[in-house]
């Protein structure tokens, strides 16, 4: 992964970090760095949601659909958690995700503050 060490070094060393929230592309079938960020993230025991953007769209008419991308994506990184990440479906077009995305973020917040 072609990471800079100063974002390996944020994620692993930044103390009042709660989570990432990976955003990743379901309008397109898995993508590498998606996969292997996801990975790594897990191997380095961080916190992570997925959040999941243009869950409104296929590119190319004839690709899969987001919700194939999706769960395609989910059993790719599989192997690097015991207990699978949350994540949310979002779409900026028609505002799904929106209010589950605030709500966690929220929650998130709340952890932190506890």
């Amino acid at each position: 992964m072609d990471w800079s060490s100063f974002t390996k070094g944020y994620f692993l060393n930044r103390e009042t970090l709660v989570a990432v929230l990976l955003l990743v592309d379901a309008s397109v079938p898995p993508q590498k760095i998606d996969h292997e960020c996801a990975n790594w993230l897990g191997r380095n025991s961080i916190a992570m949601t997925l959040v999941f953007t243009k869950c409104d769209k296929m590119k190319g008419g004839k690709g899969k659909r987001p919700d194939d991308n999706i769960k395609s994506f989910q059993e790719l990184i599989r192997e690097s958690y015991k207990i699978h990440p949350p994540w949310i479906m979002t779409s900026s077009a028609t505002g799904l995700g929106r209010d589950n995305l605030l709500l966690h973020m929220s929650q998130l917040k709340n952890y932190w503050d506890n």
